[in-house]
């Protein structure tokens, strides 16, 4: 290997069988090789010249090559340019899953490497990899989501399926439940599948439903939820910053001053002083 390659792993905890990469390299070559499970491959800075069945492509920033299982390929950035690569590492029943979100089942097999040619839905794929590296557990919901959603246009896009709009919003019924659950539960950490559980739906369903019911994201509409009620919170001149920061599902006092702040321009503690 050679010394002017760095490489970062990180596993992901909340969703088993996915690994992020980042690497960051100069004149180095990847040798032809294979993988068991699927690759995600953005190319943030240089180019990466990639070759598999003696078809030769060269990957910028804003594409994404999906590379599936078995297919042997090799790679080599150019000249002696440094380039950055994230790569999500996916085994096929963590992806088998994801059809199973986006209710593309039982077409995994089929599959074919593609490179694809979407900058926002690359840009999101960096956010995404920006929210595991931060490892703030508060954002979970965020992150679910935005996984969920990432993997549901991908498979999209491999499958050449056509893109539908959503028609339907979640029922009355289905909102108040949602609503109760998040309000009794917003010292905890919130997930995606619990929510989506709740709703009688899969996690790429609930998020489509509740964004067209809402007009926010799950992890929006939770955040606002979770600074409301800090609100009322702060109104009690004997509860303390940090207490309501756990209180309302905050990682520590710290983000939530950081959320509170971006939401209403001063700090909780200038909130208190005003009300």
């Amino acid at each position: 290997m050679s010394i002017n390659a760095t490489f970062r792993y990180q596993h992901i905890e909340e969703l088993p069988g996915l690994v992020v990469s980042e690497a960051a390299l100069t004149q180095f070559s990847f040798q032809p090789h294979f993988h068991l499970g699927y690759h995600i491959g953005l190319v943030t800075q240089g180019v990466l010249h990639q070759t598999w069945n003696n078809q030769k492509y060269h990957l910028t920033a804003g594409q994404i090559c999906l590379m599936p299982p078995g297919v042997v390929h090799h790679g080599t950035g150019q000249g002696e340019d440094i380039y950055h690569l994230t790569t999500f590492r996916v085994t096929p029943e963590r992806l088998n899953s994801s059809f199973f979100d986006c209710e593309y089942r039982g077409t995994g097999h089929q599959l074919a490497p593609i490179v694809i040619e979407q900058a926002s839905l690359a840009q999101s794929f960096i956010q995404l990899k920006n929210l595991f590296a931060s490892n703030n557990e508060a954002d979970q919901l965020h992150r679910d989501s935005l996984w969920t959603s990432n993997m549901a246009e991908l498979l999209r896009i491999a499958e050449k399926k056509p893109q539908q709009e959503e028609n339907y919003g979640l029922s009355k019924q289905q909102l108040t439940t949602i609503r109760d659950y998040c309000e009794a539960n917003l010292h905890n950490k919130i997930s995606l599948n619990q929510l989506a559980t709740l709703s009688g739906l899969t996690r790429f369903q609930f998020i489509r439903r509740f964004q067209k019911q809402t007009g926010l994201a799950p992890h929006a509409w939770l955040t606002c939820l979770r600074l409301e009620r800090a609100c009322a919170s702060l109104t009690s001149p004997n509860a303390m910053i940090a207490d309501i920061a756990a209180d309302m599902g905050f990682y520590d006092q710290s983000h939530f001053n950081r959320v509170f702040k971006t939401a209403y321009q001063v700090a909780p503690s200038q909130y208190r002083l005003q009300a």
